[in-house]
């Protein structure tokens, strides 16, 4: 069973998805900003997949994408924001995240990059 952690400010977002996830088979953990992210990883380090959102309060996901793959280098992150402009994509591929997802989305297409990740366009 992957594990996976969702991390977004908006408490509507993550209880969907975290609800969604779990009916799909995955075991999911959330964070609503990025210090949570970090404490969820630390206390939780066979976490496989993080579902992230870039504007939150107290740590911006582009913040926190760095010091996550640092934690755990083979973590796998996919963005999950309505809000990606080019210089933006370009340093998020910079730290090695390779899959954006724009809001909304259907979740089965969530679920088929989790299942798949070479499913997700790489940017």
């Amino acid at each position: 069973m992957k594990k996976i952690l969702i991390v977004d400010d908006d408490d509507t977002i993550r209880d969907v998805l975290s609800y969604a996830l779990s009916e799909f088979g995955y075991k999911t953990f959330k964070a609503n900003n990025g210090v949570k992210a970090l404490e969820a990883l630390e206390l939780n380090p066979d976490i496989e997949i993080v579902i992230l959102d870039l504007r939150m309060p107290v740590m911006s996901g582009q913040e926190l994408c760095p010091r996550l793959k640092k934690l755990k280098p083979s973590l796998k992150v996919i963005v999950s924001s309505a809000f990606v402009d080019e210089i933006t994509l370009k340093e998020l591929h910079d730290i090695g995240v390779r899959c954006i997802l724009r809001k909304p989305y259907p979740l089965e297409l969530l679920n088929d990059i989790i299942t798949d990740l070479s499913r997700c366009q790489e940017i």
